[in-house]
Formats: structure tokens, sequence, C-alpha cells
């Protein structure tokens, strides 16, 4: 959550310009590593991890070389989406069903 406010600070302070490599670190990175941990609370409490978390982590880290071309807020913009796209697809699987029970893996 810290890596996220910061790479959001980055954006709101120098939106336009070009991005650098520490700042799309904080910026697509902080997303990445919340869902990264969010996925291993997911495992720890239900014993799987949804696949959107994964093609989303994919989905920040593999364009870097190109956003490294446009703006921050291009950037921001971008894990805004993917972000987004997340909660629709968390959204989609639990509509109509009731409260998952916890099922640890172990």
């Amino acid at each position: 959550m810290v890596a996220t406010a910061i790479g959001y600070e980055l954006v709101i302070e120098h939106p336009g310009g070009h991005n650098e490599l520490p700042w799309l670190a904080v910026v697509l990175g902080g997303p990445a590593l919340f869902l990264a941990g969010r996925a291993r609370f997911e495992y720890e409490v239900f014993g799987r991890v949804s696949p959107s978390r994964l093609v989303a982590i994919a989905a920040l880290l593999l364009p870097v070389p190109l956003l490294v071309r446009l703006g921050p807020l291009a950037a921001g913009v971008y894990a805004v989406v993917v972000l987004a796209a997340v909660a629709v697809a968390d959204l989609r699987r639990a509509w109509g069903r009731p409260p998952e029970a916890a099922a640890p893996p172990f």
C-alpha cells in the first residue's frame, strides 16, 4: 500500500514528462506487490489463487518498456485500469453466490 501511495504521489506531482525506471517500479510495482500479497492471503484463507491476480501482475510488469516512453500519468492510468479489471473479475466471480467459506490448504 505504501509503494502504491508513493507511486501515485509521483504521478500527481509530475503527470507530464518522461517516466524513469525507478518511478515505474513504484507506480506499477506497488499495485503488483499489493496483488501478490492479496494472492498469498487468498491462498492462506481459501486454498486457491484467482487467475485474475496472476494475469494482472503480469499485465502490470510486461508493458514497462513501452511505458518508459510515455508520461507518468499514462502509467498511473494503466495501473488503475488493471486494478479495476481485477475488481470487475472478482465481482463477476462472486455475483449471486453465497459468501465463500474458509478452506485453508493445510
